[in-house]
């Protein structure tokens, strides 16, 4: 993992497809530093990060699994788990479901809060990193959390393809070690329009099939 300054949550059923049987990656936007607006950031948001930055993508997701405490971002991947499989999970199924994808935040640098832009350093790093990702992984499909992060992506060669469900979604096509490897845009899960799960889940279902949470996993 040391290709990645924030290593990504790989959950441990990744590898065989999980509850999807398929190797899905879900790709959220960027952390933020807390410590910013209380005036004592300490190098989070820079090169020099803190050590315990480069694990706080699992520390999030593990947080989350076993604490949920309604915080925002809790509600966030709330929502978006409901929209993967269309209803509400157990305990057991959430983890089910959350170890069968990887998690990877893609800007590479803290920003300074929420919906603040990464500077030309961070979009290098990144993109690096990202590619470095779908080497090491190769997934067969990839979730975009947001318009703002799917229009910031590498092309890299790639080319473009909609899925029409109820309405029309974007879908950006890399490929990788001759790979096809489909990267749909959904509404970020945060936002208004991402949380209408039910809406949403029409699209997943579309993309990836639905869950199937049985003994094996």
């Amino acid at each position: 993992m040391e290709k990645y300054l924030i290593r990504p949550w790989v959950g441990k059923d990744y590898l065989n497809g999980g509850v999807f049987g398929k190797k899905v990656l879900v790709l959220g936007e960027s952390h933020y530093c807390h410590e910013v607006e209380q005036g004592k950031c300490t190098g989070c948001c820079v090169e020099n990060m803190k050590e315990d930055c480069h694990s706080q993508t699992e520390d999030v997701i593990e947080e989350y699994l076993e604490n949920y405490s309604g915080e925002p971002y809790q509600q966030t991947f709330l929502c978006f788990e409901r929209a993967l499989a269309g209803k509400e999970l157990s305990e057991q199924e959430r983890n089910k479901l959350w170890n069968s994808v990887i998690f990877y935040n893609y800007f590479q640098l803290n920003t300074t809060g929420p919906r603040k832009e990464p500077n030309e350093n961070a979009l290098k790093l990144s993109e690096e990193a990202f590619l470095n990702l779908l080497n090491e992984f190769l997934p067969d499909v990839i979730i975009v959390w947001g318009a703002r992060l799917y229009d910031k992506l590498p092309s890299w060669d790639g080319h473009s393809s909609s899925l029409k469900v109820e309405d029309t979604t974007d879908v950006w096509h890399y490929n990788i070690n001759g790979k096809d490897i489909p990267a749909m845009l959904v509404h970020h899960p945060s936002s208004p329009s991402g949380k209408s799960w039910p809406y949403w889940h029409q699209f997943h279902r579309a993309f990836i099939g639905e869950p199937i949470f049985g003994e094996k996993y």
